[in-house]
């Protein structure tokens, strides 16, 4: 619970410290970097800068040429002294397109679409390689595996823009175990909402996640929870974080300890998981990108039934148990 606290308390820090300005441009040319806070039908409130300090003002629609939420990278931005005015606004590298990092945090998707024609590999850990790609503005496709082949898995997309803050996302996750002697299959098909801009932003998911008996898994039918973020820090790179809450059944084993007689019971484990830390983006290859992350996982095993918590039988797996996993993740990103 500590953990969850400072991870947010986090989050918040950045996303006050990331946010993006708002523009307004009078009538008379000027332009304004601010933070808009509403509109009337006569009117226009916002915060700007006079004389080093932020205050609160407003003016009426007729002076104003155009006005847009979220325009202007703060990071970016260089005023008239001591004015909310801008002087000048840098420019990104003509090559370097934010969106591109929009519809992914490390592993799990946003609702922001994938750019049509857009092609994306990931390596994680050097062990999983992941493979995604726009077929249109609205729907991506992806597929990845470890270095083992086991298991994989298929990504399809589906985005629906709600306005310019905002987008919902449709989409399944397919896991499957190649090899006969391993058998494996899970699926866990999801509905996704984003909020905020490209750059700065979180999304809260809610989907089934279910397995079939098998080698490695008891059936399973479980909803799935995933809140995932995504904070400027500077120039080129992010704060992220991904984090997951859903259940998985096994066939635990046990065994008579007098004749050796092996039987199983259906056993839940409850899962707290996820993955947070920061992508670099290449300096002079923006397609390039670098993440480095703490992944964890938090497993609470059910207690096995009263029958096999005596001298007589041998349970072989945990049970009424609590288990903390942490381990880095370092993840190479490259766009085509």
């Amino acid at each position: 619970m500590k953990k969850i606290v400072f991870i947010l308390l986090l989050l918040s820090a950045l996303k006050l410290s990331a946010q993006n300005y708002d523009l307004i441009v009078t009538t008379e040319g000027d332009s304004i970097a601010c933070k808009i806070d509403s509109i009337t039908d006569s009117k226009i409130y916002f915060e700007m800068i006079v004389k080093n300090n932020w205050f609160h003002t407003h003016t009426t629609l007729d002076k104003i040429a155009e006005y847009k939420y979220d325009a202007i990278d703060k990071l970016l931005v260089i005023f008239k002294s001591g004015s909310s005015y801008i002087e000048k606004i840098l420019t990104y590298n003509k090559y370097f397109d934010r969106n591109i990092y929009s519809n992914r945090y490390l592993f799990a998707p946003s609702a922001f679409a994938m750019q049509e024609g857009l092609f994306s590999y990931s390596n994680i850990t050097f062990g999983l390689h992941d493979f995604q790609y726009g077929l249109s503005d609205n729907f991506s496709f992806g597929f990845g595996t470890t270095i083992f082949f086991l298991p994989i898995y298929f990504m399809p997309v589906y985005t629906i823009p709600i306005n310019e803050k905002s987008s919902f996302a449709i989409g399944d996750m397919l896991m499957v175990s190649p090899y006969s002697e391993l058998s494996f299959f899970g699926n866990l098909f999801y509905g996704m909402y984003t909020k905020r801009s490209t750059e700065n932003n979180f999304s809260i998911g809610l989907g089934l996640w279910t397995t079939t008996e098998s080698d490695v898994a008891a059936k399973t039918i479980s909803p799935a929870i995933n809140f995932s973020a995504m904070l400027k820090t500077n120039y080129k790179s992010y704060f992220i974080t991904e984090n997951y809450i859903f259940q998985y059944n096994i066939n635990a084993p046990v065994i008579f300890d007098l004749n050796s007689t092996e039987e199983k019971f259906l056993q839940a484990k409850y899962v707290l998981s996820g993955i947070s830390g920061f992508r670099v983006i290449g300096k002079n290859f923006p397609r390039n990108s670098w993440q480095f992350a703490l992944a964890y996982i938090f497993v609470i095993s059910e207690d096995a039934p009263s029958k096999y918590k005596t001298s007589d039988w041998i349970i072989e797996a945990e049970y009424n148990s609590t288990q903390f996993i942490p381990w880095p993740i370092i993840s190479y990103t490259r766009k085509f």
